[in-house]
């Protein structure tokens, strides 16, 4: 009943009240039912604050999103909430950095862990055995890294390994023993064709060089591969994708530092108190 009456006061009213609230109070109005969840998305301030956040090295989280392309997969409230929330999602304790592949706060410590190597998209998917298709309805987080050291400027894909690994476990009825037996044996096979296929190659382009020193240019261009009877292709065969090694990236390339945020008379603000303190150091 009287949480009837609270839905019930005029909007302006309720939009007036509000604006005295600190996004934490907001937050758990949010909580109390649908009506007061919605009406909290709607606040405007959210989009005001999440602009304020910014990085040790004066980089905003807006400019960082963008510059990985994933400002469109996060909302405003969502990354607000995170920079007010210091503590780590595994551990509890302090964490300053957001992992941005989780978009989570994970401490240095925590972030040594398995659960947090990241690796290339291409090769994450091939160590699994997955396709495209398979992570096209999934939640999968991909963000794209442009490589300062190297020459090309073609942004990397990259990914967390756990999210793809639990990915490939569903694909094998939650069961991750299962899934590691068919991957061996996968990689079995794939061992024995490339060996197969190696061989026959080669055996076929000597076969050619022989004849052509004997002048025998009509058989050395008849000659063909003995498992399949093609022609003998122009490149070595390829090395299968799921025996490559999938080289792990930096994961403080995907974490994002942010200034300590306070809230101050119903506003987010940087903590004034840091920049005290740096001055009072130097």
């Amino acid at each position: 009943m009287a949480l009837a009456r609270l839905s019930s006061i005029p909007l302006e009213l309720q939009y007036l009240a509000s604006k005295n609230l600190a996004p934490s109070d907001l937050l758990a109005l949010g909580q109390v039912s649908t009506h007061w969840r919605a009406f909290v998305l709607s606040d405007k301030r959210w989009v005001e604050w999440f602009a304020a956040i910014v990085s040790y090295s004066n980089e905003t989280l807006e400019q960082c999103l963008t510059r990985f392309n994933i400002l469109d997969k996060v909302t405003p409230r969502q990354m607000v909430y995170l920079c007010l929330r210091e503590s780590c999602a595994v551990c509890g304790g302090c964490a300053s950095k957001l992992y941005l592949p989780h978009i989570k706060r994970v401490c240095e410590a925590c972030l040594q862990g398995d659960d947090f190597t990241v690796l290339q998209y291409a090769p994450a998917l091939a160590k699994y055995d997955l396709r495209e298709r398979d992570v096209q309805l999934t939640r999968l987080l991909t963000l794209e890294w442009i490589n300062p050291n190297r020459t090309s400027k073609r942004p990397l894909k990259l990914v967390s390994e756990s999210h793809v690994k639990e990915i490939a476990v569903r694909n094998y009825a939650g069961s991750e023993t299962l899934l590691n037996k068919v991957l061996e044996q996968k990689k079995a096979a794939a061992r024995r064709t490339y060996t197969a296929r190696s061989e026959d190659y080669r055996s076929a382009v000597s076969a050619r060089e022989a004849l052509q020193e004997k002048g025998s240019i009509e058989a050395a261009e008849a000659v063909v591969l003995t498992h399949t009877g093609r022609k003998i292709p122009k490149a070595f065969p390829t090395y299968p994708p799921i025996l490559l090694p999938a080289k792990a990236v930096d994961r403080e390339v995907v974490c994002f530092a942010p200034r300590r945020m306070v809230e101050v008379g119903g506003e987010v603000v940087v903590d004034a108190s840091e920049d005290n303190k740096d001055e009072s150091e130097a």
